[in-house]
């Protein structure tokens, strides 16, 4: 074959191509939406929300898609009302052949529950993302209660990072000192087994409740973590191995480079 009928043949292929593409990008937007398939990719770790419920936001008259053609879906819009949800982190909307939009749902995953001074509760993820309560899902998460304030409204802050906080009073940003340590204990897989609850007292400092033993750990402030939890691994591991878990009522990091232990009386 010839130079000149090699490119011939070469852009007959291509006219071809576009035309076949161009008919069947038309007939996919004129395919008119029959069904809905919804997925929420970790519902096996997180329930707080259900297909249901997505189902019925999409049933609105505004996003109702059955019986519409494809071209008319506007797939950003169902994204952005399903993301103003606070507890959706991720939402896809795409649409397939013959007629199917599909729904893609990841949910936020909270690591610490707050019930604060006021006794309102919620969630907060590790981003500081604040997600309500919910009556689907309780999930076994450290617990912060006590003498916590924010220097922000529980139902109209998205992030609790939204609030600029260093320079804030300690009365208004126990909540940063709460998540500070949420995230040390969560990130370190034997205090993430050990501690279930802290709490804040009236001067501000933090006192810690373990999953074993009777005794109450006082933290003090949120500072010097890494001292404070090295001591008292070393009580855990050298000490209680030894003397067993329930001789002591209350164990104290406050002082710098020491443990001090209050007998059961």
């Amino acid at each position: 074959m010839n130079p000149i009928k090699n490119i011939l043949f070469l852009s007959a292929i291509l006219v071809y191509i576009v035309l076949v593409t161009g008919f069947i990008s038309n007939r996919e937007q004129q395919t008119k939406i029959s069904n809905l398939k919804i997925r929420i990719t970790d519902s096996t770790e997180n329930q707080f929300i259900h297909t249901a419920e997505i189902r019925n936001l999409l049933y609105q008259k505004k996003f109702n898609p059955f019986g519409k053609p494809a071209s008319a879906i506007d797939l950003e819009e169902i994204e952005k009302s399903l993301l103003s949800r606070q507890i959706i982190r991720q939402a896809d909307a795409y649409i397939t052949e013959p007629g199917i939009l599909h729904v893609d749902i990841r949910q936020k995953t909270p690591f610490l529950r707050i019930s604060n001074r006021l006794g309102q509760g919620y969630y907060l993820d590790k981003d500081g993302n604040v997600i309500p309560l919910s009556g689907n899902f309780s999930p076994y998460v450290l617990i912060a209660n006590g003498n916590i304030n924010e220097p922000f409204r529980i139902g109209q802050t998205l992030n609790i990072f939204d609030v600029k906080h260093d320079s804030l009073p300690a009365t208004l940003k126990t909540i940063y000192d709460v998540f500070r340590l949420a995230l040390y204990i969560n990130g370190n897989s034997f205090w993430k087994a050990q501690i279930e609850q802290v709490f804040v007292y009236n001067r501000y400092e933090i006192e810690m409740i373990p999953r074993v033993g009777s005794h109450i750990i006082e933290l003090g402030r949120v500072e010097n973590l890494d001292e404070k939890f090295n001591n008292l691994k070393l009580l855990y591991l050298d000490g209680f191995n030894k003397i067993g878990w329930n001789q002591y009522e209350r164990i104290s990091l406050r002082y710098k480079n020491q443990v001090v232990c209050t007998k059961i009386q």
